[in-house]
């Protein structure tokens, strides 16, 4: 009788949920172009394409030491990783971008290979859908390029397309990345922010140093249940060491739309320059990026099935 009774009381006794105790319970969320779904379940690989313009600056002479006093073209191709270890609480990855470009008209197109990046993050989310972390990243040289040649005019037009990722091309030195993130779900709206800090060291000189920071903030809002629009800002600032040209700070906007399927996630997202660009040579950056996400979301395939909606948009 007396176990009975104590078994009966045990059973009654209320359980408080952790915010990972079911790691597939989170609100499902719109990617960003460029930044991480920071709660995906499982294995998520990106190619993305990047391609623009560099339109030349108002009354600059063309010179070999003037990349962009003629209109330019670049594109960078993209290839990213990510897979977590454990219930969404840490996560690994590698990215690798290399690019092409020339001066429009001349025939002088050429490939350069960037630089490989490994990192690791961590995160903390619940179900009301907050979820903050940070993580740490490290790009190595893998680049080999002149930068006085063609080759290195192209690194610079692929960085001034994508300024967030001037480490990718940057010749000849070790980077560490460290980073914070900071994502709110309310309703169909999405809101994540990411700061981080690009430290540059010269391998052939250890002793030279330059430190850019980068901000990243996106604006999402589910328009259907398998379509999201949204826009995202970016910004480089450096704060210590030579910037491109003498600048400090350069913004980039894009607008852009994406749609949500449990396999393949197909993004489309124009840009432009807010400010100089980041190398003021040039006038004005025009582009589009195409970025295709494979991911393996068993909650969303459960939820096809009709299971319990965990995950299911928000009405």
């Amino acid at each position: 009788m007396a176990s009975s009774l104590f078994a009966a009381l045990l059973s009654s006794t209320p359980v408080h949920a952790e915010p990972f105790d079911d790691p597939y319970d989170l609100p499902s969320a719109p990617r960003p172009p460029t930044l991480p779904e920071l709660t995906h379940p499982d294995l998520e690989a990106t190619i993305e394409s990047t391609g623009g313009s560099l339109t030349r600056r108002e009354g600059a002479t063309p010179s070999p030491s003037c990349d962009a006093c003629t209109a330019r073209f670049a594109f960078v191709q993209r290839l990213a990783i990510e897979i977590p270890l454990g219930p969404r609480r840490w996560f690994v990855g590698t990215s690798y971008e290399l690019a092409g470009g020339g001066h429009t008209g001349q025939g002088d197109f050429k490939f350069v290979g960037g630089n490989l990046e490994l990192y690791g993050r961590t995160v903390w989310a619940t179900q009301t859908g907050l979820a903050f972390g940070g993580g740490l990243g490290v790009v190595l040289p893998t680049s080999s390029f002149d930068p006085a040649s063609q080759a290195g005019s192209v690194a610079r037009s692929a960085a001034t397309l994508r300024p967030w990722d001037l480490p990718f091309f940057s010749n000849d030195v070790v980077v560490v990345r460290p980073f914070v993130d900071v994502r709110d779900v309310v309703g169909r709206t999405v809101i994540h922010f990411r700061q981080g800090l690009d430290v540059f060291t010269d391998v052939n000189d250890v002793s030279s140093r330059r430190v850019t920071a980068m901000t990243a903030l996106y604006i999402g809002y589910r328009v259907l249940p398998l379509m999201s629009a949204g826009i995202e800002a970016m910004e480089l600032y450096t704060i210590d060491g030579s910037g491109a040209d003498g600048l400090r700070a350069t913004f980039i906007v894009s607008p852009s739309v994406r749609v949500m399927t449990p396999y393949i996630q197909p993004a489309l997202s124009g840009f432009t320059n807010v400010g100089p660009p980041l190398y003021g040579n040039a006038d004005r950056i025009w582009g589009a990026r195409i970025a295709v996400t494979v991911v393996y979301d068993a909650t969303t395939r459960q939820i096809e099935r009709g299971t319990p909606a965990h995950g299911r948009a928000p009405d």
